[in-house]
């Protein structure tokens, strides 16, 4: 059988249970609706999704029992029910030992943290270290300062982009900095993108390269930026850096148009482990898109 339709199978599996999640579902169910054996299955569904079956359902459970403690009223018992647990106590539990906190702590704090979505297939793509299928977090960031050096790109829907170029220059002079005036550490890199509305710069956009810590020296080449508490999707990247635009570009033309979410002005991060190499097919990065909750 051919990736495509591997991956076209492992799809038609994924809708039915984003479609079913609240009933009960066995791995022999599920292996019945594709054309594998319960074993061979279980198999395929974790290379393709790098989760077990039963993690996959209960994390979505989870995430949705999440989002309706902050986006409802409801019972626990009755969101527990909605959620495909059979008892308040089961989802008391399984959601404590998730969240790390109870579901009445989780809503009391009224933020968006941890929340994962529903699996979805992407465009293929040639190398064999980008997956085909693609899960977004949701996840409040609280505020953070990011010391660094800042100047203007032209992003990817401006006339004239230049980001390919500009990103990895102030990258270089930061590291350049950094290496200059301290040791060298471990802490992870943030891109910092300014997507506030500005009327004396119509296309550029701010862009920020540095690190939060609290440690870096007092440099007069560095600025400080002080980053808000955003509500952010996230979006896991594997592969070198060409494949942050294609990404970024479905996630914006394909998952948020479906999503109960929308995009808002404010501050994306992009952020890499101290050792990410832009060329490398086994590097990974997380974009951060700012976003708020649709009126239902």
């Amino acid at each position: 059988m051919s990736k495509p339709q591997r991956f076209s199978r492992i799809d038609a599996v994924l809708q039915y249970l984003h479609d079913h999640l609240s009933e009960q579902h066995t791995v022999a169910s599920l292996a019945e609706i594709s054309c594998w054996s319960r074993w061979q299955f279980q198999r395929v569904f974790s290379d393709a999704t790098g989760l077990s079956v039963a993690q996959y359902i209960r994390e979505l459970r989870l995430s949705m029992g999440a989002e309706a403690l902050l986006d409802s009223q409801a019972k626990h018992i009755d969101i527990a029910l909605m959620c495909g647990f059979d008892s308040e106590i089961s989802f008391h539990r399984a959601f404590k030992q998730h969240f790390h906190c109870t579901p009445g702590q989780y809503r009391k704090q009224g933020k968006r943290v941890g929340i994962k979505k529903p699996l979805q297939i992407i465009t293929p793509d040639t190398s064999e270290h980008h997956p085909l299928f693609q899960q977004i977090r949701i996840e409040t960031r609280p505020a953070f300062s990011l010391t660094g050096l800042k100047g203007r790109i032209l992003g990817p829907f401006s006339s004239a982009p230049n980001f390919t170029e500009t990103v990895p220059d102030l990258w270089h002079q930061y590291e350049t900095v950094l290496s200059e005036n301290t040791e060298p550490n471990s802490a992870p890199r943030i891109g910092v993108i300014d997507t506030r509305p500005s009327p004396e710069q119509e296309e550029s956009l701010c862009y920020w390269a540095g690190q939060s810590l609290s440690s870096l020296p007092t440099c007069a080449k560095l600025d400080v930026l002080k980053v808000p508490e955003q509500v952010y999707a996230v979006i896991p990247i594997h592969g070198s850096a060409r494949h942050i635009e294609p990404a970024f570009l479905w996630f914006l033309r394909h998952w948020l148009p479906s999503s109960r979410y929308r995009g808002i002005s404010g501050f994306e991060l992009e952020v890499y482990p101290h050792d990410y190499q832009i060329d490398d097919d086994k590097s990974h990065m997380e974009y951060w898109l700012p976003i708020q909750a649709r009126e239902l």
